[in-house]
């Protein structure tokens, strides 16, 4: 919220998102037992990107898991994660405006995938 409300749009869309990576890594690493070794040793195939690949594990795990509405969970991650990723991509690597409407959205999405995360 600090940042929102000194008007550093790009940099909310970038912490919202790297807030919720951070909890995808946790999940990785504790709950599902996975190691960094195992993460980097599947950045090197191709046409799969480190994030691209987590985003989905982590989706499978939520998906597949016993937890109460777990399906639930799994579809409002996986719709939202993609487009908490695109604003992201666009606040740190577009040249176009980034606005308080996309910060708030990305500040929103954030607010919904991360008790879902805090789950599992």
């Amino acid at each position: 919220m600090l940042l929102h409300d000194k008007t550093y749009y790009p940099a909310v869309a970038h912490s919202a998102y790297y807030c919720c990576y951070q909890l995808l890594k946790h999940i990785w690493l504790y709950r599902m037992e996975k190691s960094q070794k195992d993460l980097d040793s599947h950045f090197s195939l191709p046409h799969t990107g480190s994030h691209e690949f987590l985003i989905n594990q982590i989706a499978n795990y939520i998906k597949k898991s016993d937890k109460k509405d777990c399906q639930d969970h799994f579809r409002i991650f996986n719709n939202k994660i993609g487009q908490l990723k695109k604003l992201r991509c666009d606040a740190d690597y577009n040249d176009n405006l980034f606005d308080s409407s996309k910060s708030s959205s990305s500040l929103s999405l954030s607010t919904d995938i991360i008790p879902i995360l805090k789950k599992y």
